[in-house]
């Protein structure tokens, strides 16, 4: 019930975040696969959003004229188009990001330091986990 509740209160928080920054959800969305992701294909950020490759490139479309992204080759196979964020245009949307997350720690900052360090140590590995599960889903694509 906590992951449930973790996971709709993030979306309610992103959705927040894209608002203040005048991106759509899956615009907004699309960028944090960006960030994290680099390089990323369209393919598998359609794959990641569940869009069509229509919808998908409509989206990325619009991230790029507004300079988010661009697209260049793939650094392990030139045949490839990956996209890029641009940082310098990010900045704004990654402090947003940041500033959301100091809130939150600065809410925990008084509970037990032991605690802390359980609960990073979880967060750390969770991560750890869900990053390699998301990347290996990219290696099998579903049609």
């Amino acid at each position: 019930m906590m992951g449930r509740q973790l996971d709709v209160y993030a979306e309610a928080g992103k959705y927040s975040l894209a608002e203040n920054v005048g991106l759509t959800l899956n615009e907004y969305k699309a960028l944090e696969f960006i960030l994290e992701l680099n390089p990323l294909s369209p393919g598998q950020l359609a794959q990641l959003l569940n869009l069509s490759a229509s919808g998908a490139s409509a989206l990325i479309g619009r991230l790029e004229q507004a300079g988010y992204i661009h697209r260049s080759r793939h650094p392990a196979d030139k045949r490839m188009v990956a996209l890029y964020p641009d940082l310098k245009q990010c900045r704004q949307i990654m402090i947003s990001m940041e500033e959301s997350a100091a809130r939150a720690i600065e809410r925990t900052a008084s509970h037990n330091p032991a605690q802390l360090i359980a609960i990073y140590d979880f967060l750390f590995n969770s991560i750890a986990s869900l990053r390699a599960s998301a990347l290996e889903r990219l290696k099998h694509k579903t049609d």
